[in-house]
């Protein structure tokens, strides 16, 4: 009997303390509770920790695989982008595709020099050739500002190989001209070099020509004199070769 009573005073007790605690949250004496929908279940198993794990970081899990392999991909393009010891800009009013040009970087790659070291000779040919007759403006303006631009600021774009339609749009540029002395004209062991049956010859007169650097924008970058005399070196080999 005496163990009835104490719980129904006990009861009574905790029914009199939660009424107290609502009053005092009412008033913000006291904080509320959380509620049950928003209390931490805490995993126990691997399986549910594994599954906490996931719901928990998994946009970060996803991000960092994501910048994991963009990196990686990063990586190895530049560790196979190839390295090449100059370049060549190719301008023609007519339109040459880059199929036509591949022949065109061996032949003169025997007459250039290794200037970064890897033990080999490579040439890009950058192709800005584009047919002046054609109503594709917006390409004809697209080709124009690269040409531009390598012009301005390119110290590895000493070379320029043109025809001479497209060799006399420099001399507008410039009352003393962009170019170091006259242009060497290709001979017929380079059109025999370059000939390729499935895509067609080159157009006949294509001459090369080097860019000038004294008094020009590109005479103080850092590698400029060392591209120009070789440069210089690679025209004056053609010249002895073209016949």
């Amino acid at each position: 009997m005496a163990e009835k009573k104490n719980e129904i005073l006990e009861e009574q007790r905790r029914a009199r303390q939660e009424f107290l605690n609502l009053k005092k949250m009412q008033h913000g004496e006291m904080s509320a509770p959380p509620k049950p929908s928003e209390m931490a279940i805490l995993p126990k198993t691997p399986k549910e920790k594994a599954a906490n794990f996931w719901f928990q970081y998994k946009w970060h899990v996803i991000a960092t695989v994501l910048i994991t392999a963009v990196l990686a991909i990063m990586i190895v393009q530049c560790a196979t982008k190839p390295k090449y010891d100059m370049e060549v800009v190719y301008f023609s009013y007519h339109t040459v595709m880059d199929e036509q040009l591949a022949p065109v970087k061996q032949y003169l790659a025997q007459y250039a020099k290794d200037l970064n070291g890897d033990g080999k000779t490579a040439i890009q040919i950058i192709n800005c050739s584009y047919d002046k007759n054609s109503a594709n403006t917006q390409y004809a303006y697209s080709i124009m500002t690269k040409l531009q631009a390598m012009i301005a600021g390119d110290e590895n774009a000493l070379l320029f190989i043109t025809d001479p339609d497209s060799y006399a749009y420099f001399g507008q540029l410039s009352e003393e001209g962009i170019f170091e002395g006259e242009p060497v004209v290709f001979g017929p062991r380079f059109y025999e070099a370059v000939h390729q049956e499935n895509w067609g010859d080159l157009p006949e007169g294509l001459q090369i020509s080097c860019r000038r650097v004294t008094d020009t924008t590109l005479e103080k970058k850092k590698n400029v004199a060392k591209i120009f005399h070789a440069s210089q070196d690679l025209i004056a080999a053609l010249e002895e070769n073209q016949n």
